[in-house]
């Protein structure tokens, strides 16, 4: 371990008063990580140096966008859940079987049923319901079926607590804004998300998201200093 640890700090720059945090980064949010940020914003650089506080800044971004977005995924499971349960809760013949079987296992409490619902039910439940239901829950309109599943992969990342800065696995978007109106990256999946709250919500979670690259908080700890490269303007 002590190599790698060497490994991180080779071609760092860092004052003095950082190291203790450093430290205490390395410890509870791991070396490896670290080393996967420092190399990726090497990549963007001519130079052969980085400097930590882009580093544990760039850490902190990243935490911040996920807070964010936890909280508007969760927003949009209890609107879901509301709509099926104001509609339905003493008309259990018109959802699906899943959540049929759900119900029974509750014993008829349809509220308890959909509280443990996986979150690929609740969206498969939605996109079957009528028409004059499904309108009340801000779906987007088109490549209706592309997107769900984008979001509920986005939804897994963000629950899971995946650094979402270096993450992968994100499935094709079909949004406005993007490459064409079509991407995996980060930025389509958040403009994805936003497509399917509610016109205000949706509003508010883009300025909270736009919000994410200004320095606050700062008291006692690393210097904000975010690279350009990184920031997701929506």
């Amino acid at each position: 371990m002590a190599t790698r640890v060497d490994e991180f700090y080779k071609n760092l720059e860092i004052e003095e008063e950082d190291k203790p945090r450093a430290q205490k980064a390395l410890k509870a949010k791991g070396v490896e990580k670290h080393i996967l940020i420092k190399n990726k914003l090497l990549s963007w650089y001519s130079g052969d140096k980085i400097k930590y506080t882009q580093i544990a800044s760039t850490y902190r971004y990243d935490k911040r966008i996920r807070k964010i977005l936890f909280k508007y995924i969760s927003y949009l499971e209890e609107y879901y859940r509301a709509v099926i349960l104001d509609n339905y809760y003493n008309n259990y013949n018109d959802l699906l079987k899943t959540i049929q079987r759900e119900i029974y296992e509750f014993e008829g409490n349809l509220n308890d049923a959909l509280e443990h619902l996986e979150f690929r039910v609740l969206l498969k439940q939605i996109t079957s319901l009528p028409q004059e239901i499904r309108d009340l829950c801000s779906l987007p309109q088109k490549r209706l079926k592309e997107n769900i599943y984008a979001l509920k992969e986005l939804r897994n990342a963000v629950m899971h607590n995946k650094f979402l800065l270096l993450y992968r696995g994100f499935s094709i978007c079909y949004v406005n804004g993007v490459d064409n109106c079509k991407s995996t990256s980060l930025k389509a999946n958040i403009l994805n998300l936003i497509s399917f709250l509610p016109k205000d919500v949706g509003e508010k979670c883009r300025e909270e998201i736009n919000a994410c690259k200004d320095e606050r908080n700062n008291f006692n700890k690393t210097r904000w200093d975010l690279p350009e490269q990184i920031i997701i303007s929506l």
